[in-house]
């Protein structure tokens, strides 16, 4: 089953001159699928991830998650759509500063007023899965960025959303941080079979998905699968960015 299908996807941003950010993108993404967006600097990945999350409106074709079109929905089923259907990891974390670990974690589902049993139950499975359990009662800048980030995953996917997006997500952190949450991405979609599309630049990072798909542009160029070896992925990720183009900060 497609949990997220973009047909002939189209985004112009009128002005003196009209720039087309996407153009006729088309593509699907299964359910358990781990999926990443790749292009040189400019290619309109982003502002096809912000289609998707419905933070920018396409200015043509469509996009369906699960066969809903947000971008056809009122302001209240936007709103309830993002927070059952949607979950986000941004690269600087975007939890909330004045508010404890376990409470940026449990934002959505507080908004949805969730039954507290059902919020506890969900709070204890996935932060003990995140092994972020002992963070709980700390505030945002009393934890590294390895830690914000899980717990900015948390947020994400305690409420079971039908694709979580991910922009950029370890752009703010270490090497060693970008492994474990690269990891943790894995064992989302591995063990609990959750549907991702990520945007990044970094060819390491992108080498943790089932599939690649290049954009240049803002035209969809071509796709690439895993395969059994992470290391060959790794290399032919790059020889694509290379050939796409794409500058240093793009290729290395």
């Amino acid at each position: 089953m497609n949990v997220l299908e973009v047909k002939q996807l189209e985004k112009i941003y009128f002005g003196k001159v009209n720039y087309t950010a996407l153009d006729a993108v088309t593509f699907d993404i299964e359910h358990g699928d781990f999926v990443g967006i790749m292009g040189p600097s400019g290619s309109g990945k982003t502002t096809l991830l912000n289609c998707i999350s419905t933070i920018d409106t396409p200015t043509g074709g469509s996009l369906e998650v699960e066969g809903t079109n947000p971008h056809g929905l009122s302001d209240q089923g936007l709103a309830k759509f993002r927070r059952n259907k949607l979950g986000m990891v941004f690269q600087d974390f975007n939890l909330v500063d004045t508010l404890t670990i376990k409470e940026n974690i449990l934002l959505p589902m507080t908004l949805d007023e969730v039954p507290i049993k059902e919020m506890s139950n969900r709070l204890k499975n996935v932060t003990q899965f995140l092994g972020i359990t002992q963070l709980l009662d700390k505030r945002t800048f009393e934890v590294s960025g390895g830690q914000a980030q899980r717990a900015a995953i948390a947020r994400a996917i305690i409420h079971e959303p039908s694709l979580l997006l991910a922009d950029e997500p370890t752009g703010n952190l270490d090497t060693k941080s970008v492994k474990d949450v690269m990891s943790l991405f894995t064992s989302l979609n591995n063990n609990l079979q959750t549907t991702i599309l990520m945007v990044t630049h970094d060819p390491y990072v992108a080498s943790f998905c089932n599939r690649i798909i290049f954009i240049k542009d803002g035209k969809f160029h071509n796709q690439i699968h895993r395969g059994n070896h992470q290391g060959d992925f790794y290399q032919r990720i790059i020889d694509t960015l290379a050939f796409l183009g794409g500058g240093r900060d793009d290729i290395q």
